[in-house]
């Protein structure tokens, strides 16, 4: 029996999502709503200055979250993903549409396996 450690330690990158505000009225109201639907809503509108930069942040965190490891989902796969209507959802928030926002683009990321290091831990 052997155990081994499997390793991953380049995460030195940055990702970039760039959207469009359609809809103002509709993207302060769900920015607001986003940041105080979790806990912790009150150090984020500290921590980013407002509820826009707080729901906005989460919903990046999310997003960038919803489109990691897999290169071949796109910015159309992510709307989906956050659409009530189509059976898909993510809790906490609103669809595109609902949101007033448009992505124009959106980095996506996945991990090469010539990137993994495998250390042999022991050989029982």
């Amino acid at each position: 029996m052997r155990k081994l450690k499997l390793k991953h330690s380049s995460w030195d990158f940055d990702l970039e999502m760039v959207i469009t505000v359609l809809d103002e009225e509709k993207f302060q109201k769900e920015c607001k709503e986003i940041n105080q639907f979790w806990g912790g809503d009150d150090y984020r509108l500290n921590h980013h200055g407002s509820h826009e930069n707080a729901g906005l942040a989460l919903f990046a965190a999310e997003s960038f979250q919803q489109m990691a490891f897999n290169n071949f989902k796109d910015k159309k796969w992510l709307k989906d993903q956050f659409d009530w209507s189509k059976e898909n959802g993510v809790e906490g928030f609103p669809s595109f549409d609902n949101f007033g926002i448009e992505v124009n683009s959106i980095d996506t990321w996945f991990i090469e396996s010539d990137e993994i290091k495998i250390v042999e831990l022991s050989n029982d």
